[in-house]
């Protein structure tokens, strides 16, 4: 079998799956196979597959085809240009997160130390990301994974030198510094919509995706007044959630006493990160 062939072989199994894009995750997984670029695997579509290569590509693609996601299949993911290792057990990086990343970064400004803290970090996506740009920041992370844990451990050793300092934690429990950020991505699906997710397939833990609560919030409920105690005067708080969960997180935010409340949009123009100051 050629590589066009394989990859033509791939499209097919993939389609009417919960992918929407299985013409790349065919050619993620192929060319993860045969240990080559997705470059170098359209420049050699006549190649012929060697058998071992043709049987690991097809092994990986009934993973696929099982719901589990290309990043754990292939033990990495790219975001914000930094490669981060991910598998069973992990929320894997998602591109709406850089807009968090964009955010944090311009309220640190070009200050030359701060203290930022990542609250649910998972694999360590906004702390080694936010790391690797500000390296003279005191930058911290906590989750409540173990799993979670080990790729964090990974990641911070390959991406920061294991600057990043790291607190196995609920929702911040335990933890007595204070800081000038604090950002999160927690959990914030709804029970429908978890199980939406597990009829499809989804293998991501629900751990890293159920919110607790009919709106998914609960959560988050929990997770703001901690917030509160832990921030410096005057200093923000960056959360990621659902858009259409942004007018309740927004209450919230001001209930617990929180000023100067703003959104940031996706790129589809949706209200993606709620931003926050302390008094």
């Amino acid at each position: 079998m050629t590589i066009r062939e394989a990859l033509r072989e791939g499209w097919s199994a993939l389609t009417g799956s919960d992918t929407e894009t299985p013409q790349l995750d065919t050619s993620l997984l192929l060319s993860h196979a045969c240990g080559i670029s997705r470059e170098k695997l359209y420049m050699d579509l006549p190649e012929e597959l060697d058998e071992k290569r043709l049987e690991l590509f097809r092994a990986n693609m009934k993973r696929r085809i099982s719901g589990e996601p290309v990043a754990w299949i292939i033990g990495n993911k790219e975001f914000w240009g930094l490669d981060f290792k991910v598998g069973p057990g992990v929320l894997c990086p998602r591109p709406d997160s850089e807009i968090l990343i964009e955010s944090a970064l311009e309220i640190m400004g070009k200050k030359k130390s701060g203290s930022l803290h990542d609250c649910c970090t998972g694999p360590g996506t906004l702390a080694l990301t936010l790391a690797s740009e500000r390296p003279s920041w005191d930058i911290s992370a906590s989750d409540i994974s173990v799993q979670a844990a080990d790729f964090f451990k990974a990641n911070n050793q390959k991406l920061t030198g294991s600057r990043v300092r790291y607190t196995h934690s609920d929702l911040m429990n335990g933890i007595n510094e204070t800081f000038d950020v604090i950002v999160s991505n927690p959990p914030y699906l709804t029970p429908v919509e978890m199980g939406d997710k597990v009829a499809l397939g989804w293998k991501e833990p629900g751990l890293a995706l159920d919110g607790g609560g009919i709106d998914g919030l609960n959560l988050i409920r929990r997770l703001i007044p901690r917030i509160s105690d832990h921030l410096n005067s005057r200093a923000a708080v960056l959360i990621e959630a659902d858009p259409l969960q942004m007018p309740i997180i927004k209450q919230i935010l001001s209930d617990a006493g929180f000023v100067r409340i703003t959104f940031r949009q996706d790129l589809a123009g949706r209200n993606r990160i709620v931003i926050a100051f302390k008094e």
